[in-house]
């Protein structure tokens, strides 16, 4: 008789809710560069992967479990500024509140750039992370959603992923995925484990131009002059990390003397039937 092999499954939820969101203000800053103070509408939503069988109630887990949790974490930081308490490029000084201060006290933030921010500390949301990015906040979130569901019950009902989308705007998401410990953990044991700083690299940031449209939304774009040129790098890498306005001015300069040249018959030995890039090229020297 042939043996009849069970068919490999697994069993996942997703939760998305209209209440799985918060709306901040923040920047992020790293060496050499510093965005400008905006703000987003942020979207969170919540996978949990499971084993191949569900509990004897039915269920992966409660999406009312799911749904609370993760409501109120976002409650925490909706409409305020997140403060990124372990920069390394930001002097970040807290005045506790006095009896004449209806605001809590103040948060100061001294820039590398010079620039110096002053917020109420009632409205800032005071993060361990390092930079104010979407990746960042995923794995702020990761953590505060688990401490809300708690390790232990999760494993026990075989769920032994769980995975946070953290979504800035419509199409610009990150995700953060982690196995979940499969025993129960202490506090601290858990702000180890979703600890922002040691899922970043060491070493220096390589800077990159944004290839921004004319008109387009650049307010992300490293400014030209915060951004750090390789002086071992070749010419062309230089006028690139110089920024991207730069790079649309260069290119403009090269196809009005291109169309100079053209309008003015310029061809030389040029076979105007067969005309390739190398010859284009011959017409810019």
């Amino acid at each position: 008789m042939s043996s009849t092999v069970a068919p490999e499954t697994s069993f996942e939820v997703n939760v998305t809710k209209d209440t799985f969101k918060f709306n901040a203000a923040h920047f992020v800053a790293y060496k050499g560069f510093r965005e400008r103070l905006h703000g987003h509408n942020y979207k969170v939503s919540v996978r949990l992967l499971g084993s191949r069988k569900i509990g004897p109630d039915g269920y992966v887990i409660d999406f009312g479990c799911v749904k609370a949790v993760t409501k109120k974490v976002c409650k925490e930081i909706n409409e305020h500024f997140l403060c990124p308490m372990r920069s390394d490029v930001m002097t970040i000084q807290v005045k506790d509140d006095d009896e004449a201060d209806p605001h809590g006290g103040t948060i100061t933030l001294t820039c590398e750039d010079g620039s110096v921010f002053v917020f109420p500390k009632n409205d800032c949301a005071m993060l361990p992370i390092v930079h104010a990015t979407t990746e960042e906040l995923a794995i702020y979130l990761w953590g505060r959603i688990l401490s809300g569901l708690n390790s232990d019950y999760l494993c026990k009902r075989g769920i032994h992923t769980m995975e946070v989308t953290v979504a800035e705007s419509i199409g610009q998401e990150a995700v953060f995925r982690m196995r979940i410990p499969e025993s129960s953990i202490q506090e601290e044991d858990l702000k180890s484990l979703s600890d922002v700083g040691s899922y970043i690299k060491n070493g220096d940031i390589v800077p990159m131009p944004c290839p921004s449209a004319p008109g387009a939304d650049d307010s992300s774009c490293p400014p030209k002059t915060k951004q750090k040129v390789d002086p071992t790098a070749d010419s062309n890498s230089k006028e690139c990390a110089e920024g991207c306005r730069d790079c649309q001015e260069k290119l403009s300069e090269k196809l009005q003397k291109l169309a100079e040249a053209i309008n003015a018959g310029s061809f030389g030995n040029i076979n105007r039937k067969n005309v390739n890039a190398k010859d284009l090229e011959k017409l810019l020297t």
